[in-house]
């Protein structure tokens, strides 16, 4: 079943959570981004952090079940197939927005050659 987004916050978080996962290891750092940062974003309507934590349950189990994997991680096509969806989902703004959030999440606990190469995918597809 291919992924589709409901909501445009499903969408940004999606993307995010894939940056959190590109180098196999979410740190408490993101954690405390996307709960700060991320949750304050208009869009999210700053919700408690068990709302927060549920939707963001249900976005990374979205990700992860209905996009194509080679050995457990999201593939080069799964993540084209993220970003395609993401694009629809959102407005212009919100694509600038999610991509420097991106940025500023990936930077949060230190980037990774897999985590720089995202970012640049995730620019390029929705900027």
């Amino acid at each position: 079943m291919p992924l589709k987004f409901e909501k445009n916050t499903e969408a940004f978080l999606a993307v995010l959570t894939v940056v959190i996962g590109v180098d196999n290891a979410g740190s408490l750092e993101e954690r405390d981004f996307l709960f700060k940062k991320v949750k304050a974003i208009p869009i999210f309507a700053n919700p408690s952090p068990q709302e927060f934590s549920k939707l963001l349950g249900k976005v990374t189990d979205a990700v992860y079940t209905q996009l194509p994997q080679v050995d457990g991680a999201l593939s080069a096509a799964g993540i084209d197939q993220l970003l395609a969806e993401a694009k629809n989902a959102l407005s212009p703004d919100l694509r600038k927005t999610l991509v420097a959030t991106a940025a500023e999440l990936m930077d949060a606990d230190g980037a990774d050659a897999a985590e720089k190469a995202l970012i640049e995918k995730i620019r390029r597809a929705l900027g």
